[in-house]
């Protein structure tokens, strides 16, 4: 790895490190929220659904702005919105004031910092940014939420969910100021012109089923992972568990990232298909929701929890090299923000049903079913993708008129 390559995977590591790790916290928010604004889970779960359907609208502008523009601008953007965002959720005097702060500002915010942004610096590096450091990379959320999420749990049991926003918001100012003084204006170096494809996204989509598959697997796979998400923490103190307790098990989910990721970017450069490994770790996702499902206590939870981490890991290094493989480096950042579109959906449809199937039933029996089946449909749809040729990615042949698929 040339040594020029450090400085954008460690400002790519810090920006999804804060970023997830503070989506990813959510859910420690549940339980003060419920007690400060009077309302049920479900509409409090609405507004990580917001935030999430707020990432889906922007996502393909954001990739679009990443390859007009290049990273640095789009993250220093995200940086100043999240920071605002949470500024004025913590100063917030209503439930809708909230609603709006982080769930629509918060949303922009995500979808600046996230994947989008930050892999497609990588995949540009004149070195072709392998998975092994896209996997390295991928470990930010892992490391953010291991840390955050007991943090940001400690805070508000000490000082209250307000303090909890107002030291997230120092943390992204933190990070504004860092990449503003270390990024280049358009990342690091420029893709050689005959690596360049020039087919559009329309030719894409409607020549092949891969990038409608890729779309709905990243779709149910993030349905899946944003529901436990969303209420594991509140269902584990249901179970009798304290909010330190549940904010470490919520933080394994993520931060079972800083090994799976990066050891999963290795097997993604020794293996033939990335995609069947893929499926396999989705799959087996739902022994995670099983374990999370009939724990009573902390250890089997976090069993869980590092089931279902494995597979949040596995996205950023699996999907990002089948990604890669199909539709080149220069094509990227629109086609990854294409299936983004879809992961936000599944995000927000997480969210949302976690909360509205604990409402209706009363217990959490139908919304640990839910998501297992969500796993299991997103393993079979990335299956079905039909990677081709890995030495020469479908953009490439399509301008060529012979697209191996």
């Amino acid at each position: 790895m040339p040594p020029r390559n450090l400085i954008p995977i460690t400002v790519g590591f810090l920006a999804l490190a804060l970023n997830y790790g503070t989506r990813s916290s959510f859910g420690i928010f549940l339980k003060p929220f419920e007690v400060e604004f009077g309302v049920s889970r479900g509409a409090i779960s609405s507004i990580l659904s917001i935030t999430m359907l707020t990432y889906a609208t922007l996502a393909f502008f954001t990739g679009y702005l990443v390859d007009r523009f290049g990273a640095k601008i789009v993250l220093l953007m995200g940086a100043g919105l999240a920071a605002f965002s949470c500024m004025i959720s913590g100063l917030a005097g209503s439930f809708i004031q909230v609603t709006l702060s982080y769930g629509l500002i918060f949303g922009a915010a995500t979808c600046f910092l996230s994947q989008i942004p930050v892999l497609s610096l990588l995949v540009k590096l004149p070195s072709g940014g392998n998975s092994l450091s896209v996997g390295l990379v991928g470990s930010g959320p892992g490391i953010g939420s291991l840390f955050l999420a007991p943090s940001i749990g400690a805070v508000i049991s000490y000082a209250g969910w307000r303090s909890a926003m107002q030291v997230i918001t120092w943390l992204f100012v933190g990070y504004l100021f860092l990449a503003l003084l270390l990024l280049r204006k358009n990342g690091y170096g420029n893709i050689p012109q005959e690596q360049k494809g020039k087919a559009s996204l329309g030719r894409v989509f409607f020549k092949g089923r891969n990038l409608p598959l890729l779309f709905s697997s990243f779709l149910l796979m993030a349905t899946a992972i944003y529901g436990v998400l969303s209420q594991e923490a509140a269902y584990a103190i249901d179970r009798g568990m304290t909010l330190t307790q549940a904010g470490w098990a919520l933080g394994l989910i993520p931060g079972i990232g800083v090994i799976a990721s990066p050891l999963l970017g290795w097997l993604c450069d020794q293996v033939h298909s990335q995609k069947r490994l893929g499926s396999l770790i989705l799959a087996i996702a739902v022994a995670g929701i099983f374990f999370i499902f009939v724990a009573k206590s902390w250890l089997v939870l976090a069993l869980g929890s590092i089931v279902v981490g494995t597979a949040y890991a596995s996205y950023a290094p699996i999907y990002s090299s089948v990604t890669r493989s199909l539709f080149g480096p220069d094509f990227f950042g629109r086609a990854w923000g294409f299936m983004a579109m879809g992961g936000s959906i599944g995000a927000a449809l997480g969210s949302w049903l976690g909360g509205y199937l604990y409402d209706l039933q009363g217990n959490y029996h139908l919304v640990w079913l839910m998501m297992a089946i969500s796993f299991l449909a997103a393993s079979t749809t990335l299956f079905l993708v039909d990677t081709g040729n890995p030495d020469r990615p479908y953009a490439v042949c399509l301008e060529n008129e012979t697209p191996k698929t």
